[in-house]
């Protein structure tokens, strides 16, 4: 089996990745296909973020897990042993969990395979389509609220920005990262359309805005901390 190669692995370095300019490789698995946007190999500090598409009738490998994987659904569905996850759907898997997914229609998920930080037992399911969505004001935003740690080093959130939302100045202490869903977002560097992922390094600010329309992103905070 070929060895995996570190992709975007300094988290010193702001990263902007275009996915609709990257092509589908093929994992080796019938049907299953990825984008690899990050991808970090260390015992303690080893994470991958990727996109991973799924054939109608696709399924990936089944393994036990030795890391903890995130996983939200951009496009279609997929299923394993516990239930069947639509679009907008987050799903929290912990290492020692049998994975078993597949898909009778096909689907795209945004991926993070992650050593954990600290230790959580729990598994995570939420649908973004039926749960409770936060007014965020003072940001001009709704926002769904994946996971925040006990902590504090680690958050997501699936949001929504406001069309003509300015938003000020700031940088993050824990890092972040975004993935664009819908929508555009702009700041004084570029504007970050749908299907593009940026991560932004500890200490370094930007002033993001939106324009005429609104933009969803799922957002992560915490990773780049260890």
């Amino acid at each position: 089996m070929q060895a995996k190669e570190s992709v975007n692995a300094d988290p010193n370095k702001v990263v902007v990745v275009n996915t609709n300019e990257m092509p589908w490789a093929s994992t080796g698995q019938p049907g299953v296909f990825q984008k690899v946007m990050e991808r970090v190999i260390d015992a303690r500090k080893g994470r991958e973020t990727s996109l991973v598409k799924l054939d109608p009738g696709a399924k990936l490998p089944a393994e036990v897990l030795t890391e903890r994987v995130d996983i939200f659904v951009l496009e279609g569905s997929f299923k394993d042993e516990q239930g069947t996850y639509g679009t907008h759907s987050f799903v929290r898997n912990q290492p020692g969990y049998r994975f078993n997914a597949a898909s009778e229609d096909g689907c795209v998920m945004y991926m993070k395979r992650r050593v954990p930080i600290h230790q959580q037992e729990e598994r995570k399911v939420i649908d973004g389509k039926t749960a409770q969505w936060t007014p965020f004001p003072h940001r001009g935003a709704d926002v769904l609220h994946l996971y925040r740690d006990m902590h504090g080093i680690e958050t997501s959130r699936f949001g929504n920005v406001h069309p003509q939302k300015k938003i000020p100045s700031h940088d993050h202490a824990m890092g972040e990262e975004t993935f664009i869903v819908k929508g555009v977002l702009k700041d004084e560097y570029t504007a970050y359309t749908p299907g593009v992922w940026f991560r932004m390094p500890i200490g370094i600010p930007h002033a993001p805005y939106t324009e005429d329309q609104n933009c969803m992103m799922l957002i992560r905070e915490g990773d780049l901390v260890w």
